[in-house]
C-alpha cells in the first residue's frame, strides 16, 4: 500500500515540477490538496526509509524550483515598486549625503510636439 501512495505522490510531484517550470501557479494551487492528502496517508502508513528515498530527489528538486520561483516573484515585485517610485518621486541627496525623496509634480498642462 505505501508503494502505491508513493507512486501517486511521485506523479503529483512531477506535475508540480512542470507547473513550476512553466510558471503556472494555478496548477500548483490545484495540486496542493491532493499533495496534502497523499502526505497524510504516508504519515499513517509509515513507510520504510527505502521507499521514501524514491521521492526524496523529486521533493528536493521541487523545493529548489519553488525557492527560485519565490525569489523571481519577489524580484519582479521589487522592480515594479522601483519603477512606480521613480515615476512618482525624485531621489536627491541632502546636505549630509543621505538619500531624500522629493515628490514629482506633474504640470497641469502637458506640452506635446
Amino acid at each position: 500500500m505505501p508503494d502505491t501512495v508513493i507512486a501517486k505522490l511521485g506523479l503529483v510531484l512531477e506535475q508540480e515540477k512542470l507547473a513550476l517550470l512553466s510558471g503556472d501557479f494555478a496548477v500548483l494551487e490545484s495540486l496542493a490538496p491532493e499533495k496534502v492528502a497523499l502526505f497524510s496517508k504516508l504519515e499513517l502508513l509509515q513507510p520504510d526509509a527505502a521507499s521514501l528515498l524514491k521521492i526524496t530527489p523529486k521533493l528536493d528538486e521541487n523545493q529548489t524550483l519553488l525557492a527560485a520561483a519565490i525569489k523571481g516573484v519577489a524580484s519582479a515585485r521589487d522592480r515594479l515598486d522601483a519603477l512606480y517610485h521613480v515615476q512618482k518621486t525624485l531621489s536627491v541627496y541632502d546636505h549630509s549625503g543621505r538619500v531624500e525623496f522629493v515628490p514629482n509634480r506633474r504640470p497641469a498642462l502637458e506640452k506635446k510636439a
